[in-house]
């Protein structure tokens, strides 16, 4: 998406996820993590920082990766641990839209909105066409509900809660029939199956951003790293989501066949950085 103010290629009209892995292949809770800015569009990654801890420790470090101005009034899609008033008022006030998880452990909203979907129609709903491949079916089912925001708990209103978005996946695998709802809210109110849609696409450009993880884990091997400095941790990831932006830019289909050619033809690595203007390069990092 585009930003004046940090020449980030975000538009209006799309999406960034907020997404963390854990980094030299330990869990969160025992070492160093990485939460990313991801573009929906291209998989770039626009800001970054780490943290150390337990889960718990993310929240903190989104919303010091969210506080730059460029990224509060941007367009974002959270996981639902992020669903707490303080991180969603502040996108809210600032401008921004987001789109964020919501689970059984927020018990009062979930109920509600469970209630919401069993006992109203829907303001908008989409299906999308049946997916299959490697021996199993899917299709997904999108609803979108108008909410009120006296229906909310009080210490919500100023979140702009607006609108809950229930999707249906329906599969069937080995021989086996299986049913997923997962459930998500936001403060943008569509007037129109385009806006809803729009959403609907957030969604499922979020779960895409994973993808990002398996490059950095598998193709970029960041799991095999074992190190207890977290300077190295924190250098060497940054590196590598240097390299993911880069590479990106190829829209290579198999990245390890490109960094194989890359290191069997050095001279074309050293053109390629050069035509890329490294320097020039912008994420953020916190």
């Amino acid at each position: 998406m585009t930003s004046k103010k940090a020449g980030l290629r975000w538009t209006e009209k799309n999406y960034g996820a907020v997404s963390n892995g854990a980094i030299h292949g330990r869990s969160a809770a025992a070492g160093e993590a990485c939460v990313s800015a991801v573009a929906h569009q291209d998989g770039q990654i626009v800001a970054q920082t780490f943290y150390s801890g337990t889960k718990e420790s993310e929240r903190p470090a989104v919303s010091q990766l969210l506080d730059a101005p460029c990224l509060l009034a941007q367009n974002v899609t959270l996981d639902a641990l992020h669903l707490i008033p303080t991180t969603l008022k502040a996108i809210h006030i600032s401008g921004g839209s987001y789109v964020v998880g919501l689970k059984a452990n927020q018990a009062i909203l979930y109920r509600y909105c469970i209630c919401r979907t069993l006992f109203s129609k829907a303001d908008y709903e989409q299906v999308d066409e049946e997916i299959k491949q490697h021996g199993r079916s899917e299709q997904r089912t999108y609803r979108c509900y108008l909410l009120q925001a006296s229906s909310l708990a009080p210490r919500r209103h100023k979140s702009g809660l607006s609108t809950l978005i229930c999707v249906e996946s329906h599969g069937h695998r080995s021989g086996v029939d299986h049913k997923v709802v997962h459930y998500f809210l936001s403060n943008v109110v569509p007037t129109s199956g385009s806006e809803a849609a729009a959403l609907f696409t957030a969604i499922r450009q979020h779960w895409c951003v994973e993808v990002m993880h398996h490059k950095r884990d598998v193709t970029l091997r960041e799991d095999s790293l074992r190190t207890t400095k977290s300077a190295v941790s924190r250098l060497l990831g940054s590196l590598r989501t240097l390299t993911i932006n880069l590479l990106e830019r190829l829209k290579v289909k198999n990245m390890v066949a490109q960094l194989d050619n890359f290191a069997d033809k050095f001279p074309t690595l050293i053109q390629f950085l050069t035509k890329q203007m490294v320097g020039t390069t912008q994420v953020l990092f916190y």
